[in-house]
């Protein structure tokens, strides 16, 4: 277990704009969904997937960007939040204004949604 924190640690302090994004999603408000193209972790029906997702406008805390390590599960159709980093700046550039580690357990996904189109693309992955 604590090497798999390490690991999920030092993939989130990775430098964001080197990464290889390939944008799934975009909502009409403008909100962007991408994921990590060559860091996708295959684990029998579960991916752990990087993302980021990168909004038109700040939110109401003035973050612009999140990237967010994910763990689907693709035979219940569901993920869960590993670590999330918060940036001030477009495409989670700089430093983050805030990092936390999954605290909440795992979250049903609904048809028509960014977090499908990720999971049905991260999921037809072998």
């Amino acid at each position: 277990m604590r090497f798999s924190f390490l690991f999920f640690l030092l993939v989130l302090l990775q430098n964001p704009a080197a990464a290889e994004w390939v944008k799934l999603s975009e909502t009409k408000r403008g909100k962007q969904f991408f994921i990590e193209s060559n860091e996708i972790t295959v684990q029998g029906d579960q991916r752990i997937v990087i993302e980021l997702i990168d909004n038109k406008r700040p939110d109401r805390d003035g973050d612009r960007s999140v990237r967010v390590v994910r763990d689907y599960d693709c035979k219940a159709k569901r993920y869960r939040v590993i670590t999330a980093a918060y940036y001030k700046s477009p495409m989670a550039e700089g430093e983050p204004s805030m990092s936390v580690e999954g605290t909440m357990g795992w979250t049903e996904i609904d048809p028509n949604t960014p977090a499908r189109a990720i999971l049905d693309h991260v999921c037809a992955i072998n």
